[in-house]
């Protein structure tokens, strides 16, 4: 094993012995268990991820992967309803599988959640920019419809279906559940809810709120990286 390679997976091992210490046994496991009896590997062509790598963001391999796989797979037709594109790694995938996107972020400092913006990276115009350029080179800009506002309030005025719903916008547990509250009305009865930073440690606000959908109705289908997929029981 290369050096980079023993590296990165320590901090994984690191990561996850962080989640697996930190969940409430009481209120995720039963998230943790069938997201994990659901794992799988999912294919991104090869000409998709090497336009995508190049991308600012957060989205890996594998959870490109169960993006791709939900966006040309699911066998509901509509578009898909993004809530947090940042420079468009995500954005990119879900439209080059075939699908036509709605892109809401507010692409601004305005608003509580700034982890996309600390650590010295993009500042919010600059990420914006980034997006459409990105958008362009891809060559997804005329699937891609760009909605720049705060999630919630775009969605009190929201009044188009869609298919799959992706949500990776403000991570505090207030912020996500507001986001599910506002949104998944606007999802098709079918369709297919999709949460990034579910699994992994990092965000346990984003595990907190997923677990709870156990309880309201919806079933895990798929789970990659630390992306979950969820439907209607």
């Amino acid at each position: 094993m290369l050096c980079n390679e023993r590296v990165g997976l320590a901090v994984r091992i690191r990561l996850w012995a962080h989640f697996f210490s930190n969940i409430s046994y009481s209120r995720d496991l039963g998230l943790v268990t069938s997201a994990f009896r659901r794992r799988r590997r999912f294919r991104v062509p090869e000409e998709t991820w090497l336009v995508t790598q190049s991308i600012g963001g957060y989205l890996s391999l594998k959870e490109a992967g169960l993006l791709y796989w939900a966006a040309a797979e699911w066998p509901v037709a509509g578009p898909v309803l993004e809530l947090g594109s940042y420079e468009g790694r995500s954005t990119v995938v879900l439209a080059r599988a075939g699908r036509r996107v709605y892109a809401v972020d507010a692409w601004s400092l305005d608003v509580d959640d700034l982890s996309a913006y600390s650590g010295g990276v993009a500042a919010a115009d600059e990420a914006f920019h980034r997006f459409q350029d990105n958008l362009r080179r891809a060559q997804v800009e005329a699937q891609v419809d760009i909605c720049r506002g705060l999630t919630q309030e775009v969605g009190q005025r929201w009044d188009i279906s869609g298919a799959i719903l992706f949500i990776d916008a403000g991570h505090s547990y207030a912020d996500v559940k507001a986001d599910l509250e506002i949104w998944t009305p606007h999802l098709l009865a079918e369709g297919l809810l999709l949460m990034h930073d579910v699994l992994g440690g990092v965000y346990l606000d984003v595990t907190q709120a997923a677990s709870e959908l156990l309880g309201e109705g919806w079933r895990v289908v798929a789970s990659a990286g630390s992306v979950v997929a969820f439907a209607r029981e």
